[in-house]
């Protein structure tokens, strides 16, 4: 083969591994699973492409200790993250997710305290996601302080505490949100959330056997258009 048409092969060739190994980059599956017992641990972890995942439903991503500070971002679209947050007071929790159609699903403080702990859960740039937030089902779980923040359309968010001194915080940026919160227990129950957008259906149950429930809604001047809103406080279930 002349010189010329060997230079010509060899460019094309180099151009279809470069495509390859761009495809692989961009296509590949990030799958972490974490299982960790003791105290101060500071994890940090970053997925970046699509159909990340840190555990499954199957085989979670399992946390239990006290003062953790936690720190996981996944950027992609089709994110996946269900951990199990056993024990952990005490501890800071930082979970961000950039894309559309994540799933977050979290167990906290199912067989120990979580009091004194901050969670916080960030959604932006993305449309079509989904929180599963459950706090409690121990009496032991207490106090814990949990921030939602979203800039999207078409999220889901279902959030159920079942312990003492539940506060949430939400802010949420977008229209055609689905938001389900209910709180249980008996003490000082509080929800305070931030809207701007429209065509939204939010339901807030707070059920409070001794003491105070909160529910401070704010629409923004953007807000509330063609929304469905109903808040229920109880004394027994509501």
């Amino acid at each position: 083969m002349p010189s010329f048409g060997r230079k010509i092969m060899k460019r094309i060739l180099i151009s279809v591994i470069t495509l390859l190994l761009s495809t692989t980059a961009f296509a590949g599956n990030n799958d972490i699973y974490i299982t960790q017992t003791g105290t101060g641990l500071t994890l940090t972890v970053d997925q970046i492409g699509a159909t990340n995942t840190v555990g499954t439903s199957a085989a979670r991503a399992v946390v239990s200790g006290t003062t953790m500070t936690i720190d996981i971002d996944q950027i992609g679209a089709s994110n996946a993250l269900a951990a199990s947050i056993l024990q952990g007071n005490s501890t800071s929790w930082t979970y961000s997710a950039t894309g559309d159609s994540n799933l977050s699903t979290f167990a906290v403080g199912a067989t120990g305290d979580v009091a004194g702990s901050d969670f916080d859960w960030t959604q932006t740039g993305g449309d079509s996601n989904v929180l599963i937030w459950t706090q409690g089902a121990a009496a032991t779980a207490t106090s814990a302080n949990t921030d939602f923040v979203i800039v999207g359309g078409s999220n889901n968010i279902n959030a159920t505490c079942e312990v003492v001194g539940c506060i949430n915080n939400w802010d949420i940026t977008g229209s055609s949100n689905d938001i389900d919160t209910t709180q249980t227990g008996s003490a000082n129950h509080q929800i305070t959330v931030d809207l701007t957008g429209s065509s939204m259906d939010i339901d807030i149950d707070q059920t409070d056997t001794a003491s105070t429930n909160v529910a401070n809604l704010l629409l923004q001047s953007s807000g509330g258009s063609g929304s469905s809103i109903n808040i229920d406080q109880c004394a027994t279930g509501c």
